[in-house]
């Protein structure tokens, strides 16, 4: 017997999760972005794969900002949820593991959530259509 209220779904709650922890990654992102153009001492930035550190900096705020966009969308139920959370969620797992050398403890903390992101998706996609 479900102890859901009437006319709750019971399926929000992984949609809800998929959103809360795209906007985490989103904000972390961002944060890191921001951080990696204001302070160069806390990278290494010899262990980048490609680029300097400021155009790292500029990608990885980019990401942020378009995983949180992604996360409202995703959290109001827009339709593709499912599609935009996982390109997202992808988009962050490639864009850390490149990041890897640079700033190794930041980059497995988002890898997890990306990874978090990335199965709720793929497990519960039929919970994101309405």
């Amino acid at each position: 017997m479900s102890t859901a209220p009437a006319g709750a779904s019971r399926t929000s709650g992984w949609v809800m999760f998929v959103g809360v922890y795209l906007g985490v990654a989103g904000i972390l992102n961002a944060l890191w972005g921001i951080a990696a153009l204001a302070e160069k001492s806390n990278f290494h930035e010899d262990s980048l794969i490609w680029s300097s550190l400021s155009t790292w900096g500029w990608v990885v705020l980019i990401v942020g900002a378009i995983q949180i966009v992604g996360a409202l969308l995703v959290a109001s139920r827009r339709a593709g949820g499912a599609v935009i959370a996982g390109f997202l969620a992808f988009l962050g797992l490639l864009v850390n593991f490149l990041s890897l050398g640079a700033y190794p403890v930041w980059s497995v903390i988002l890898l997890a959530i990306d990874a978090l992101i990335l199965w709720a998706v793929t497990v519960h996609a039929d919970e994101f259509v309405s």
